[in-house]
């Protein structure tokens, strides 16, 4: 099942935690933040999936925040949840950019059912198949093929070959593979990255397939 990093932003901190410690139980990867300033710094340096956002933050309002993903056409899932449950409010809040809106006080199963809906349609929309040269993968039965000869790989293997293939060209840094394949998995450490990637590259056999950008994290061009 595909990890979806869910980011928090309520200045509520019990709440925040409490919904946080729920969806990481759920296999999500979720951290709370519980200022508008920490979030905006969190978007800008961290790709996620969703964020559940409360309107009235300090710091940067909340409105702001959905009207900075909106104009950056953020494929972030924008949830607001907030105490603001007048029709004004929440046509306000779906016209600033959010994509849903939950109003408290709320069942915890719907905030869930919502989040798991958006982890349905990341599913959906992963690559299935890959193909370059004599370079063939399908990631849907883990098959993976050079000059026709089949290679053997594990499913962390899999994973991050699957990563960087969707990032179409894109550099993802090392935290972020680790994050999203080891789940922060604290028997691991960030070497276990370099040494898939490594094992990778070996398997492959092609000069150049994964590229190593200094400083960056690595991709495939």
């Amino acid at each position: 099942m595909v990890a979806v990093k869910v980011l928090i932003v309520e200045d509520n901190t019990n709440l925040a935690d409490v919904i946080g410690m729920g969806l990481n139980m759920e296999g999500m990867q979720a951290k709370a933040v519980y200022d508008g300033r920490d979030a905006v710094e969190e978007l800008d340096n961290g790709e996620y999936d969703m964020v559940i956002l409360d309107r009235d933050l300090p710091g940067v309002h909340g409105d702001d925040i959905a009207r900075m993903l909106s104009e950056r056409h953020a494929s972030t899932y924008v949830l607001m949840l907030t105490a603001a449950s007048q029709t004004e409010d929440i046509v306000q809040g779906l016209n600033l950019g959010a994509d849903d809106y939950l109003t408290k006080p709320f069942e915890y199963a719907v905030l869930l059912a919502r989040v798991n809906a958006v982890r349905r349609r990341k599913e959906r929309s992963r690559v299935s198949t890959f193909h370059r040269g004599n370079f063939e993968a399908d990631f849907h039965t883990g098959i993976v093929t050079v000059s026709g000869r089949r290679l053997r790989f594990g499913a962390r293997e899999l994973a991050v070959l699957q990563t960087l293939i969707e990032a179409n060209g894109g550099v993802v840094s090392t935290e972020e593979l680790y994050q999203r394949i080891w789940h922060d998995d604290h028997a691991h450490t960030r070497g276990i990255v370099k040494t898939t990637i490594y094992a990778l590259r070996t398997k492959i056999g092609i000069p150049d397939f994964i590229e190593t950008i200094p400083g960056q994290g690595y991709r495939i061009p």
